[in-house]
């Protein structure tokens, strides 16, 4: 007959003995685990800190396409002397050129030409909105 001490005693033992494998295999499981949410937490943090610079600390221009009409601008400056009186731009610029006004709290000055057209000034420049364009569209500015 078994005593009731080496029942305890065998249960114990056996127990500690099959649970050191598997509790080393979940300490290595669980240890990737905390690997893999700390990357993604670093990945995280990487991607915040890009858009607070961008935000916060980077040009204003460099955010849209806004900084792109910002570059055909200064080139035709560069090239004249002046700044142009027009310019034509598609949907999604101006719509990125009205998002910047907003943003930086600047006046907003769209104004409709005879032929049904939209124009709004960004700096010296206006910028007429040419729909038939794709959306990107930013042409030479020009004067009249």
């Amino acid at each position: 007959m078994i005593s009731r001490r080496e029942v305890v005693t065998a249960g114990v033992l056996g127990t500690l003995s099959s649970g050191v494998a598997p509790a080393g295999a979940q300490t290595e499981q669980s240890d990737a685990g905390v690997r893999q949410a700390l990357v993604d937490i670093k990945t995280q943090l990487e991607e915040m800190k890009g858009h607070l610079h961008t935000g916060l600390i980077a040009s204003s221009f460099s955010a849209s396409r806004v900084g792109q009409v910002k570059d055909r601008i200064e080139l035709y400056l560069k090239s004249s002397g002046k700044f142009p009186e027009f310019c034509d731009i598609g949907t999604g610029v101006f719509y990125d050129v009205y998002d910047w006004h907003v943003k930086h709290q600047q006046q907003i000055t769209v104004t409709r030409l005879a032929d049904q057209r939209l124009m709004i000034q960004f700096m010296f420049t206006q910028l007429v909105l040419r729909w038939e364009n794709d959306s990107n569209y930013i042409g030479a500015p020009f004067d009249k």
